[in-house]
């Protein structure tokens, strides 16, 4: 009977080990295999933080990485920070990354870019209805466990779950694609320290394209937050309450002509309201562009397209959004 025993444990032992292999090789292959995408690495590097070296944590869509310098931050606050953030990301996305963020971080501060309360749904409409690349690399880049599987079923019709979960499913005929195992590779053995979760463009806008947006047509059509994005925000307000966490709304500065072709009100007002029903204070950067230092004559040096900031628009926004979060003056 005992040795019926230690044959059974042994065989037991064996399964135990073959599953974790199997796991680990699978992990391994998803790592090489998985397309380069600054969205997973956003990720990866955040697991490497040690705990309590993030002080202010910023989520958002792509707003968010190319207008917070997080060393502009750090001067005017003393405070480390981190950018979640990713392309097109929504505010469900975003309260689902501060979600997992506070598994292995505790903020004093949280910043929500204000354009992720628009109407993104998901991409649960269109020609390939609740599947995006956008949305899969943000979760794709999450470790496994409760906050991912909440995330996927909030994000996911039931049929589209094990789509969502399997990255490999995706991602194995990458095989052949040497470009992305090798950069890869060196994302994992050499640069994942050194990575920074802040985009910002180096090149501004051209003569060309700002003439372009010139030309735009006044759109009076009303914009709308989905109710999706509503609903998540509130949780978010929840959440950070419950967790002692500050949390702010900024909308980072578009391009002025741009603002001007839409119903830009319509925009604010909503985020305002919502914003102002929780008691969160919503700051909105395309009303001071003078204090900002965004004049007429350099819009075109500080943007890289209407909706986004190069480096040194970031710098100045950065400084103007924590000083006046913060009360500080400038020197």
């Amino acid at each position: 009977m005992q040795k019926c025993r230690v044959t059974h444990l042994k065989e037991c032992l064996k399964w135990v080990c073959f599953v974790l292999l199997f796991l680990a090789g699978l992990k391994m292959a998803v790592l090489l295999l998985y397309p380069s995408n600054a969205a997973v690495r956003t990720w990866q590097h955040f697991y490497t933080l040690k705990r309590g070296e993030v002080d202010m944590l910023v989520v958002g869509s792509s707003h968010a990485y190319s207008t917070f310098d997080p060393s502009v931050i750090s001067q005017v606050t003393g405070m480390d920070s981190y950018i979640l953030a990713s392309n097109s990301q929504n505010t469900v996305q975003a309260y689902f990354n501060v979600k997992e963020a506070l598994h292995y971080q505790k903020p004093e501060a949280i910043i929500l870019e204000a354009f992720s309360l628009d109407n993104n749904d998901n991409w649960r409409y269109g020609e390939t209805p609740d599947r995006d690349w956008k949305k899969e690399s943000n979760i794709d880049g999450m470790h496994f466990g409760l906050t991912k599987l909440e995330a996927v079923m909030a994000q996911y019709e039931r049929a589209n779950w094990s789509y969502a979960l399997l990255p490999i499913v995706r991602c194995h005929s990458n095989w052949t694609d040497i470009v992305t195992i090798g950069s890869n590779l060196a994302f994992y053995t050499k640069g994942i320290r050194e990575y920074s979760s802040f985009h910002p463009s180096e090149t501004s806008m051209s003569a060309e394209t700002a003439a372009l947006y010139a030309q735009e047509d006044y759109n009076p059509s009303e914009w709308f937050i989905s109710d999706t994005n509503v609903l998540h925000f509130h949780k978010l307000a929840q959440l950070c309450r419950e967790e002692g966490i500050t949390l702010y709304v900024v909308m980072a500065p578009m391009y002025d002509v741009y603002i001007r072709s839409i119903n830009y009100d319509s925009c604010t007002s909503q985020i305002a309201a919502l914003a102002e029903s929780e008691g969160v204070f919503f700051l909105d950067c395309n009303q001071y562009y003078s204090e900002i230092g965004l004049t007429f004559e350099d819009f075109e040096d500080v943007f890289s397209d209407y909706h986004h900031l190069n480096s040194a628009g970031a710098e100045k926004v950065t400084q103007f959004v924590l000083e006046t979060l913060y009360g500080q003056e400038k020197d």
